[in-house]
């Protein structure tokens, strides 16, 4: 279970501060795109995103873009959001989540993974040796997959004690 458990849980990513990051040491995020800064497969994100971003990069926090999806619609989230973007992670293998903390200079310690999927961002974030973000979805996904295992993470948020791991 120990590698199902993040790092720390949050209900959104609004609710990471520069504050709670320098408490864990964290100096640099990797973020996923899809139901956590954005609505599943768009381009757009999230109201308040933006914001966010700019008070992170404003208290010196590296933050790139780490994503399974491809080229085309990250590179044009990541030009909305001014984000360096990694994509086609393959996660929760944890070569190219390695390959991008080496590229962002930071060490393995000092480097968060944050997600909305446990099977793998946070999986994936475990494999590499870093710390990990899980939050809440943004909105649910429609296909069976999804729904299958939003139900398995919905029974193992429920059964797992909380707090700073």
């Amino acid at each position: 279970m120990s590698l199902l458990r993040p790092t720390v849980y949050l209900k959104s990513v609004f609710d990471i501060t520069p504050e709670l990051l320098h408490t864990l040491g964290i100096k640099a995020l990797l973020l996923d795109v899809d139901n956590t800064l954005a609505i599943y497969r768009t381009t757009v994100p999230v109201d308040g995103i933006t914001d966010w971003l700019d008070r992170m990069r404003t208290s010196g926090i590296k933050l790139h873009i780490l994503s399974n999806g491809k080229p085309g619609r990250l590179t044009e989230f990541a030009n909305n959001t001014g984000l360096d973007c990694f994509y086609m992670s393959l996660k929760p293998l944890p070569f190219k989540i390695s390959k991008a903390v080496r590229k962002i200079g930071v060490k393995k310690g000092e480097c968060a993974l944050v997600g909305d999927q446990l099977f793998t961002d946070i999986l994936g974030g475990k494999f590499a040796g870093i710390k990990t973000v899980w939050v809440d979805i943004i909105e649910p996904e429609t296909k069976l997959s999804f729904r299958f295992k939003r139900k398995i993470e919905k029974f193992i948020k429920k059964n797992m004690k909380w707090g700073v791991q």
